[in-house]
């Protein structure tokens, strides 16, 4: 039986992304080589960079 999944919204997805870049961050944290700053500013710019890209080709097939 095959069930239906909801797609979820991408403001969710971005959430999820950012929180991945912010769990990433603090475990390197803890290592030998941490993010600096810059890095991490750098990281959470590319996912908005990605999202508000898949935003513009949802608005543009719509």
């Amino acid at each position: 039986m095959a069930t239906v999944i909801e797609p979820r919204p991408l403001a969710d997805l971005e959430q999820d992304a950012i929180a991945r870049v912010d769990d990433e961050m603090a475990r390197r944290g803890r290592g030998l080589k941490p993010w600096t700053t810059r890095e991490y500013v750098e990281r959470i710019e590319h996912v908005h960079i990605c999202f508000n890209w898949l935003r513009r080709r949802e608005q543009e097939a719509a």
